[in-house]
This record gives C-alpha cells, sequence and structure tokens, in this order.
C-alpha cells in the first residue's frame, strides 16, 4: 500500500484517538491526556493538510477532482479544525475541541465513504468562482459549526448554573459563559457576510450559465431559509445587542440546517442539481 492508500487510515485513527482521548481526559480533568489528545489532533490536522494539498495538485490533471465529494467534505472537516485553532488562539477556547476533532472525524470519514462520487457544478464555476462560492460558503459553515458547540456548551452551563446544580469534572474546565458567547458574536459577525457572499455568487453564476436566477431546487429554498435566519441573527446582535441564550439557540438551529443540506438532500433528494452523483 503506497501512501495515498494509508494516509486516509492514519487520518481517520488519529482524529478518532484524539476525540476519545480528548472526551476521557475531560470527564477525569487530566491535563496529560487532553495534551495527548490535541498532539494526536495536530498530527491527524498536518497530514489531513498533506491530503487536501495532493488533491489541490491533483486538480490541475483533472478538474473533476475539485468537484468530487472526497475534496468537498475533506475541505469542509479542514476548515472546522482551522476555525477551531484560531478560536483557541483568540479566546484560548480549547474546551472546544471536544466538538472540533468529532467533527473533523465525521466530515473527514465521509470525504473517504464519497471518493467515487462528484457534485453538479456549472461548467464555469471554476478558479475565482470557485473560490467565491464554495470557499466562502465552507468557511462560514465550518464557523457554524463552532458556533453551534459554543451555544450548545452556552445552553448547558447555564441550566446548571440556574440550578444551582454543582458541575461535574469536565463542566468545570468549561470557559464562562460570556467567553461562549463572544464565540458567538464572531461566528455571527463574520460567517454571515461569508455566507451571503457565497449564495449571492452562486445566484450570479446561476444566471449566467443558464440565464435563471432561481430554479427552485430543494438546496436553494434550504439556502434562503438559511440567508434569511443568519441575517436575522446578524440584524439583532448588532443592532440590538442580543447576547445569551436566544442566539445560541438559533445557531445552533442554522448548523442544523447546513448538516440537512450536506448531508441530507446533497445525498437523498436524487433531483437536486447540487447533488452528489456517481
Amino acid at each position: 500500500m503506497g501512501l495515498p492508500d494509508v494516509l486516509p487510515i492514519l487520518i481517520i485513527g488519529l482524529y478518532f484517538f484524539g476525540t476519545a482521548l480528548y472526551v476521557l481526559g475531560s470527564a477525569l480533568r487530566n491535563e496529560r491526556l487532553k495534551v495527548a489528545a490535541l498532539s494526536l489532533g495536530g498530527a491527524g490536522f498536518a497530514l489531513h493538510a498533506l491530503d487536501l494539498g495532493g488533491q489541490l495538485l491533483n486538480a490541475n490533471a483533472s478538474p473533476d477532482a475539485l468537484t468530487s465529494g472526497r475534496f468537498l467534505f475533506c475541505l469542509l472537516g479542514f476548515g472546522i479544525l482551522l476555525i477551531f485553532l484560531l478560536l483557541w488562539w483568540r479566546f484560548k477556547m480549547r474546551f472546544l475541541a471536544v466538538v472540533a476533532l468529532p467533527l473533523a472525524l465525521v466530515f473527514y470519514a465521509t470525504a473517504d465513504a464519497t471518493s467515487g462520487i462528484k457534485a453538479t457544478l456549472p461548467p464555469m464555476l471554476t478558479g475565482l468562482f470557485f473560490l467565491l462560492h464554495i470557499g466562502t460558503l465552507f468557511a462560514s459553515m465550518a464557523m457554524l459549526a463552532m458556533g453551534a458547540g459554543a451555544g450548545a456548551a452556552f445552553l448547558h452551563l447555564e441550566k446548571r448554573i440556574k440550578m444551582k446544580a454543582s458541575l461535574k469534572k469536565m463542566q468545570q474546565d468549561m470557559p464562562s459563559l460570556d467567553t461562549f458567547d463572544k464565540v458567538n458574536h464572531w461566528v455571527i459577525v463574520g460567517g454571515f457576510p461569508l455566507y451571503a457572499i457565497g449564495l449571492i455568487s452562486g445566484f450570479i453564476w446561476a444566471w449566467l450559465s443558464s440565464k435563471r436566477v432561481f430554479s427552485g431546487d430543494p438546496k436553494e429554498i434550504l439556502a434562503l431559509v438559511m440567508l434569511v435566519l443568519y441575517a436575522y441573527l446578524f440584524h439583532q446582535r448588532l443592532a440590538y445587542g442580543w447576547r445569551g441564550r436566544k442566539p445560541a439557540v438559533l445557531v445552533i438551529g442554522v448548523f442544523l440546517l447546513m448538516i440537512v443540506s450536506m448531508l441530507g438532500i446533497n445525498f437523498l433528494v436524487p433531483t437536486t442539481f447540487h447533488g452528489f452523483k456517481p
């Protein structure tokens, strides 16, 4: 077996054991286990970057490589870990590894399982067009994933505090509610413009390629619903200073819609223009 054959197994294994060790280390409040878990995750991230770089190099010989399910899900998993690293650096949010590592594992495993299928994209959706549409959408989705993790942790910790219940070992290592709320703010302020750019650019290219802006595709309908909810969050957060529970709940809701769009419509609705096909 060559490196290309072994690489996916190594990455999945590193993410799996990194996730397991971090959860165990958090439950036991064992710093050594958590450091070991992050080291495994870091090694997986480095190999993930190597794999992604190899796929980009292959795109020169085979342009279809950029529309394969393997590349797209691989890119999303990589983006989630990249956003986690930024949050770790900016807010000291190491705790979100308990969200980032399993999500990276799920999306990379999905990428490996979908290597034989590809998405249907307009012929002109290449180069800068690809970066503007796919790149911005995936960056905003990665931010949503981390925002949903922070939101879930916020709701859980808030409930424990309101009930005046004692915090378990893992919960004692959680950042403050204010820190989770800052992550929510960062995700909304940074993620919404990226999502809007990605969606609008997609509609522009739909018009350029087929002279139709909106085709009634199920994924387009869901994307517009997500845009409205995301815009509402953006407005309420900036204009009215929304904080705490409401934006946490809504970010989780938008993230779940993203999962339905990525793993539901793309695979289960054969008539969608954006569906993955063998």
